[in-house]
């Protein structure tokens, strides 16, 4: 008996490892045989699918942003799509919108109230946002009055003259409980309900992209993707932007501190690599080159679900189940946080912040501040305002989960 044991503790992790090469080369075999460069493989996705759905992973992540880029001045793309759908500016933001992109010139003062009037209150800071609406415009100026192609706001508004109290506020943030359908009814209906030859791209995360993730019980994660995919089948294309994986391990009920319009402050997470970094070791076998491939019926496909969810969903839920494609741009090493741009913070919004601020934390600003290394509110807007340039993913995970 204690010799059959001795065998198995040496045989096992020979298996383990003759398992997980297995893998390793079928992931490696999708690669090779199904992948495309990633502007051809959205290119072509565009001929059979009229709204091609892209999680960044993170809003803060510079590469994506980088990708839209180049998909906007590639003229097998922007000659198909009419419509950039972007989740995080407001509806409220449409009119600045609309006003930039009729503007004879690049005005980018036009947009200071689009990223003055973020959910967070503190400004949408990231500087992909701001170079994609250039992009967008210059790409217009070589564009037919009905090639252009034109932004659409689809989130929820929010008017902060009109919140006054941290109540207000709340109030506001429960009110995000429609906002999947919302960004799916507004995105429908400008695409005509999918009955007429109109062609979009919508810039969202993780909470929004999934297609069709279940809970234990069977019933769907009710989101905008799902909204698409179960309501107009076949007529979109959701897509994961490599990255960093958020790992899921616990949800408090109880939490100190303000709530958040993302609510991470009530999750026990991690951020990990996939497969065991199986897909990253894949990737760098292909020469780390950009690539997008389907997710239906491979290994990626099949890989174990990894996201918001993972608490409560059904029995052997999986990323063909979250997302229809995956798109890698670069290693997880090499990939960036976005430039935080300081333009916005003109006077006038300076002193608004102030009053968002003291809205927003009341009697808890100091520990608020203490616990983020300042020594006051003066402090803490000083380093607030500055203008950051882009730097190193700090989440990516030292070692494989």
């Amino acid at each position: 008996m204690k010799k059959t044991v001795f065998l198995l503790y040496l045989i096992a992790p020979s298996l383990c490892f003759s398992q997980e090469n297995d893998r390793f080369k079928d992931y490696l075999q999708v690669v090779e045989k199904t992948g495309q460069e990633p502007v051809k493989f959205v290119a072509s996705l565009l001929n059979d699918f009229d709204l091609l759905i892209f999680d960044d992973a993170l809003h803060i992540a510079k590469e994506p942003f980088d990708f839209y880029q180049r998909i906007i001045r590639d003229n097998q793309v922007n000659s198909k799509i009419k419509y950039v759908f972007i989740e995080v500016f407001s509806i409220a933001s449409q009119p600045f919108i609309d006003k930039y992109f009729d503007h004879a010139t690049k005005d980018r003062n036009i947009l200071l109230p689009v990223f003055q009037n973020d959910y967070s209150g503190y400004g949408w800071r990231y500087q992909t946002y701001l170079d994609l609406l250039d992009t967008i415009w210059e790409v217009n100026t070589e564009l037919s009055q009905s090639d252009k192609i034109k932004v659409i706001c689809v989130d929820q508004p929010i008017y902060w003259n009109a919140l006054q109290t941290r109540k207000d506020y709340d109030l506001f943030l429960q009110s995000l409980i429609g906002r999947d359908y919302f960004m799916y009814k507004i995105i429908s209906q400008t695409l005509e309900n999918f009955n007429s030859k109109l062609k979009g791209i919508f810039l969202t995360n993780t909470r929004h992209a999934y297609k069709g993730i279940r809970k234990s019980n069977g019933e769907f994660y009710w989101n905008a993707g799902t909204f698409f995919n179960q309501w107009h089948p076949n007529k979109t294309f959701s897509i994961r932007l490599h990255n960093v994986s958020l790992s899921i391990k616990s949800i408090s009920d109880s939490i100190s501190g303000s709530s958040s319009a993302e609510g991470l402050e009530k999750k026990d997470y991690s951020w990990v690599r996939m497969d065991n970094g199986l897909w990253d070791k894949a990737f760098k076998e292909n020469g780390n080159l950009p690539v997008g491939i389907p997710l239906k019926g491979n290994v990626f496909g099949k890989s174990s679900y990894i996201g918001n969810h993972m608490l409560d969903i059904a029995d052997n839920q999986t990323m063909y189940d979250a997302y229809d494609g995956l798109i890698f741009l670069a290693p997880l090493e090499q990939l960036h946080f976005s430039a935080k741009i300081s333009f916005i913070y003109t006077d006038s919004f300076v002193q608004e912040l102030r009053r968002r601020i003291l809205l927003l934390h009341g009697n808890m600003l100091a520990d608020f501040l203490s616990e983020n290394g300042y020594d006051s509110l003066d402090h803490f807007m000083e380093e607030l305002v500055k203008y950051q340039g882009p730097k190193k993913n700090i989440l990516v995970p030292k070692e494989t989960n």
